[in-house]
């Protein structure tokens, strides 16, 4: 054998290997591009997702209107009791939202002055906290469990 018969084939081997490897890679081209547009869309995983945000929109809009008509209920008991003129016209709340009592409907506030802090216990006899009729008043302490005032019952 030649030293030219040699180099040939050398070079169909090398031929052949570039062939197997360049066909290949088509394959394996093609059979991706199949898999990727042949395959069917998740639409399942996308309802639940839609559907647990709005979900959580709503639960975070009720909270929401929650904790306003908590501040409401507190504002309005600390509106009425300086009306009563039980509590000075310079008291604040010191919490924005009521505390629960052992009588259903009945909530508490603590309002404050510089010098003295007071517990207003309310009931709520209606659902517009707008009006200060709605947050009746059951009785005010002052921040020692000293009885300021307490409705009379009927």
């Amino acid at each position: 054998m030649t030293q030219r018969d040699t180099n040939l084939r050398g070079i169909a081997r090398e031929w052949l290997a570039a062939r197997i490897i360049v066909l290949g890679g088509f394959v394996i081209a093609i059979a991706v591009a199949a898999y990727f547009t042949l395959r069917p869309a998740p639409v399942t995983q996308q309802q639940p997702a839609a559907q647990t945000e709005q979900q959580a929109a709503t639960t975070l809009a009720r909270k929401t209107a929650n904790a306003k008509a908590a501040i409401m209920v507190c504002a309005m008991e600390l509106l009425n009791a300086k009306n009563f003129g039980i509590v000075p016209s310079y008291g604040q709340l010191v919490s924005m939202y009521p505390k629960k009592t052992a009588t259903r409907g009945r909530y508490a506030c603590t309002a404050g002055t510089n010098v003295a802090r007071y517990v207003i216990a309310g009931d709520l006899v209606c659902h517009n906290l707008l009006d200060s009729r709605c947050v009746s008043l059951y009785e005010i302490k002052t921040g020692d469990g000293t009885l300021l005032y307490q409705r009379q019952r009927q």
